[in-house]
């Protein structure tokens, strides 16, 4: 009887690891394309990696590989295709329309079935949000601010919508990677509190997730960027293209404002930062610029448009800009309010949370200088 129930154990091990693959094998198939070539792709940091590409024998292609924990990758040719899915070690199936990606099926992962799920609980919110967009961009094409302001305020609503459910789903499935997938790339919505909660929920087995280990790194560089830290030093150059550092500005309340040219809520920001560099530069507050641009002509004429006679830097690198990693920074306008000293005293102050911000820090506003009428003029 010994023998046999060892036996039997010996069996379901065995079964056991048959059941699990340790590489994952795609096929797929694409339905209206007979030739060309498909890639497999995935996104790291601030870049496209390829990973692998299989030519099109009448519309089929084929990927064989081994990963570790499930990433969203991408399917994708030179034309339109574009189709995300979870790969993991699985025997994965695809099928997907040349001229509707939208219809494409996958089977056989099942991380991709559960992200599935998540968006099927989502897709009401982001029909609203598309719907939202459109009336944004028309109401700015009719250059209609009211109605631009509207759908700002209804788009921030969805947004924090959106973000409860990454939340609620997240903890719902703590092992499984799609949290982390969706926690990181909204990340820029998830102040550091509410980071540090979700990263402490995660199971485990997901520490060597790239997700998991991407939103720890942001942990680290948002605590060194809170009030009360010293803020990070660094140099860049100005748009003579003289090198410029932070910490040579001390002295002054100090404002790191963080933008670029083709940021529309960065320059409707703007006036608001003009009017309270004016007020109170003469009390002791300055400004520095640290531009997201890539153009550096683009960046100087929205300088010069805007009217904003305070330094200025760039290292003309868009999203990489290195202030703006250094500072966690993943959506603008953005900023950081410094001391005379430079430690951080305030974050993300705009309109009239700026104004007050400087009154309780240097009084009153400088008196604005009158127009006097010259001679022979009205």
């Amino acid at each position: 009887m010994k023998k046999i129930t060892t036996l039997l154990l010996i069996g379901a091990i065995l079964a056991s690891c048959a059941g699990k693959r340790n590489s994952y094998n795609i096929s797929g198939k694409i339905i209206g394309t007979d030739s060309g070539t498909v890639y497999l792709q995935k996104y790291e940091i601030s870049d496209w990696v390829k990973i692998d590409s299989s030519k099109l024998d009448k519309g089929s292609f084929s990927f064989k590989g081994k990963i570790g924990l499930p990433e969203m990758w991408f399917i994708t040719d030179k034309s339109k295709l574009f189709l995300p899915v979870f790969v993991e070690n699985a025997n994965i199936t695809i099928e997907v329309y040349a001229d509707s990606v939208d219809k494409a099926n996958i089977t056989g992962s099942a991380t991709h079935d559960l992200f599935k799920k998540y968006q099927k609980q989502n897709d009401s919110l982001n029909k609203l949000m598309e719907a939202c967009y459109k009336v944004y961009r028309a109401a700015k094409e009719a250059n209609d601010t009211l109605k631009m302001k509207k759908a700002d305020s209804t788009s921030d609503a969805l947004d924090k919508a959106v973000k409860a459910n990454v939340v609620a789903f997240s903890k719902a499935n703590p092992a499984s990677v799609i949290g982390p997938y969706l926690i990181m790339r909204s990340a820029y919505q998830f102040e550091l509190p509410e980071l540090e909660e979700s990263s402490a929920a995660f199971d485990t087995s997901l520490n060597t997730s790239t997700y998991v280990q991407t939103i720890r790194k942001r942990i680290d560089v948002l605590k060194s960027v809170q009030i009360g830290q010293v803020a990070p030093d660094f140099t860049m150059n100005d748009t003579t293209g003289k090198p410029l550092t932070l910490s040579s500005l001390k002295g002054k309340i100090l404002l790191v404002d963080f933008w670029a040219s083709w940021c529309g809520p960065c320059r409707g920001e703007n006036p608001n930062v003009v009017k309270a560099f004016k007020a109170y530069n003469k009390k002791g507050f300055d400004i520095l610029g640290v531009s997201f641009d890539k153009d550096h002509a683009k960046w100087v004429k929205a300088i010069k448009d805007d009217g904003l006679t305070w330094n200025h830097v760039s290292d003309l690198q868009g999203w990489n800009n290195s202030a703006g990693k250094l500072y966690g920074v993943m959506s603008i306008p953005a900023n950081v309010l410094l001391d005379k000293d430079q430690k951080i005293i305030g974050r993300n102050l705009r309109g009239e949370d700026l104004t007050k911000k400087l009154t309780e820090l240097l009084g009153p506003a400088a008196p604005e200088k009158k127009a006097v009428a010259k001679k022979g003029k009205k």
